[in-house]
């Protein structure tokens, strides 16, 4: 487990086009950027636990992010030739059919819990055994899986923050049903009739701090919980790319050309991570301090050679800095 191709990481994230018309890759779904008007194609991307880009696949836009889970996975074990795989991701991959799937295959898996599923009468019992204890965890058999739960102070005052100001929407929402053009989340509607539904909020309410991990590895349920927290690099990465990269906005029309992009945009993000990995620098403070150095064409009036010349670095942290990036190679 402390090969880092052994643990990877997986997630998807959504492109949008400065475009409505589609094709067999863009087309119109859920998009994770709030952009429902525009065309978008699904990115699934694995990374190892340093954050370095392993593999992406392109999915055409109205692709459900589960559905593109077994496919990607399936070709990174083939790809590393790993017999021990572990592959970590949120409760959106997370469904009876994928972790049959990854059982017969033989990868084991980390996926975020969704609690709110649950029985009450489990729920109940999950929350008399965490007992408000900040930090406490403890492991269950659920489905011939092991569930791992956690309580955090932090998580529940965060989690009893939303649930207030949703039920405080809901019963405005209520009051006024005319206007109900959404769903809320504590809203039931009976008929043509809407009120609060209490039984979601006070299950809501017995879940707030807590979080759940399924999981069918023998790793220890504080390692579980800690690997399902290093997704924040898969995070980080989307945002690179997003960022950084300047992965958009996109023209392209045809799906070759989209996948192209990609392909460049992808490439630049391993190079990036290989120079955060190797020198500990953000590439935000790589890109910003960069810009200071200036190259200068130079002629030699005499044999007309040309030469490309770099300005003189006078800021001794900027130099330093240069110095490291350029031990790293090329």
């Amino acid at each position: 487990i402390h090969d880092s191709l052994q643990l990877i990481f997986y997630d998807v994230t959504t492109l949008a086009f400065d475009s409505q018309v589609k094709t067999k890759l863009k087309s119109f779904g859920f998009s994770k950027d709030h952009r429902f008007q525009d065309t978008q194609i699904v990115i699934g991307l694995v990374v190892n636990k340093e954050g370095f880009p392993l593999y992406f696949d392109i999915f055409s836009g109205d692709t459900f992010e589960g559905h593109t889970f077994l496919g990607v996975v399936s070709n990174i074990k083939t790809l590393l030739q790993a017999d021990n795989l572990v592959v970590v991701a949120d409760a959106a991959m997370l469904s009876s059919s994928n972790i049959q799937s990854l059982e017969e295959a033989n990868i084991q898996f980390v996926v975020g819990a969704r609690l709110g599923s649950l029985s009450q009468s489990l729920i109940d019992s999950i929350s008399s055994k965490l007992n408000n204890q900040d930090g406490k965890i403890i492991t269950i058999t659920y489905h011939g899986q092991r569930l791992v739960c956690q309580y955090l102070v932090k998580r529940a005052a965060k989690d009893k923050s939303d649930r207030l100001k949703q039920v405080e929407k809901a019963a405005g929402a209520v009051a006024a049903p005319s206007n109900i053009t959404r769903r809320f989340r504590f809203i039931k509607q009976t008929g043509k009739t809407y009120s609060l539904n209490t039984d979601l909020i006070q299950k809501a309410e017995k879940l707030e701090g807590i979080k759940g991990y399924i999981t069918n590895t023998k790793l220890g349920s504080q390692i579980v919980v800690s690997r399902y927290h290093d997704l924040w690099q898969i995070e980080k990465s989307f945002r690179i790319t997003k960022s950084d990269l300047e992965a958009r906005p996109i023209f392209h029309q045809l799906d070759e050309t989209i996948k192209a992009h990609m392909v460049i945009v992808f490439a630049g993000l391993a190079i990036t991570k290989y120079i955060e990995i190797q020198t500990g620098i953000s590439i935000k403070r790589v890109l910003k301090h960069t810009n200071q150095v200036l190259t200068h064409t130079v002629k030699n009036i005499k044999t007309g050679e040309i030469l490309e010349m770099e300005t003189t670095i006078e800021d001794p942290k900027l130099k330093r800095m240069i110095e490291s990036l350029r031990a790293v190679g090329h």
